[in-house]
């Protein structure tokens, strides 16, 4: 009965607390070693997207496209971090929840963003595909002109004429596009 009353204060056990206590110093420091490599990870997407787009000759990022995919690559680490942060609290009904919210939200800003998407996508196809180069002579719909640049949304030509045209890339796998540099 002693032994009892010398390991129990006032009716809590003190080897419990030590052992919640070791448990939760457990899961703080795997949460804390989960941020610090996110972080860590985080700071090579920017230098890493750029050589990517640095040696993909068919498609140019700009300035302000570089930031977006650098944006998006970075949040999706965090995400990624906190979820495994959740599951190490073994908090997995939250992380539920912060899924079905985050597809639902997805899916709003998908469908907003649609013709954005849409011309990314098609971007990716003309890539893929080529079927113009840099510095070739085309036709696409009722617009002849020399490609200047491939971008990830966009192709713009020169006309004859010297007027700067941009065309979404969604329209490059819709319409037809003639090549006159190619035989």
């Amino acid at each position: 009965m002693e032994g009892d009353i010398s390991s129990m204060i006032g009716g809590i056990d003190i080897l419990s607390i030590i052992e919640v206590s070791e448990d939760l110093i457990l899961k703080l420091i795997l949460s804390i070693i989960v941020l610090i490599i996110a972080k860590f990870l985080t700071r090579f997407v920017k230098p890493v997207v750029k050589r990517f787009d640095d040696r993909v000759d068919v498609i140019e990022f700009s300035k302000h496209s570089l930031v977006i995919v650098s944006q998006v690559i970075k949040y999706t680490i965090y995400l990624i971090a906190l979820a495994m942060i959740l599951t190490i609290f073994g908090m997995t009904e939250a992380l539920y929840t912060l899924l079905t919210g985050g597809a639902i939200l997805g899916f709003a800003i998908g469908y907003a963003s649609k013709d954005v998407i849409s011309n990314m996508l098609s971007g990716v196809i003309v890539a893929i595909d080529k079927p113009f180069m840099i510095g070739d002579d085309i036709e696409v719909g009722s617009i002849r002109g020399t490609v200047k640049v491939i971008a990830f949304r966009t192709t713009k030509l020169v006309t004859p004429d010297g007027i700067f045209v941009e065309i979404p890339n969604s329209d490059m796998t819709s319409k037809p596009i003639k090549n006159y540099s190619r035989k």
